[in-house]
């Protein structure tokens, strides 16, 4: 459920909130001001909605390499990779 308010701002500060709006590609003004109004009562909250702790977490794990994981540390490494991978689709190509 939501609830409409009107607001009355100074000019100067209007323009600087459509100016905002345009930069940071936000749909509409109403989302402007919702977001700014998280940004002040749930200070603790992360732009994604997520604890600071918890999204420390998830940016953790999300650098840990799985075991699958291929890592390339240099161009020469990523040379060698595409070059294993035109040899697969050669390869597979010439067995169609």
């Amino acid at each position: 459920m939501t609830k409409t308010i009107n607001i009355s701002l100074p000019v100067g500060m209007y323009q600087d909130a459509k100016r905002v709006l345009k930069e940071k590609q936000y749909t509409s003004f109403s989302e402007l001001m919702r977001n700014s109004l998280r940004q002040t009562l749930y200070p603790e909250l992360t732009i994604n909605g997520f604890t600071p702790e918890f999204e420390d977490e998830v940016l953790r794990i999300a650098a840990t390499p799985d075991d699958n994981d291929l890592v390339w540390e240099t161009e020469e490494d990523i040379d060698k990779y595409f070059q294993q991978v035109k040899k697969k689709t050669k390869a597979s190509d010439d067995k169609n």
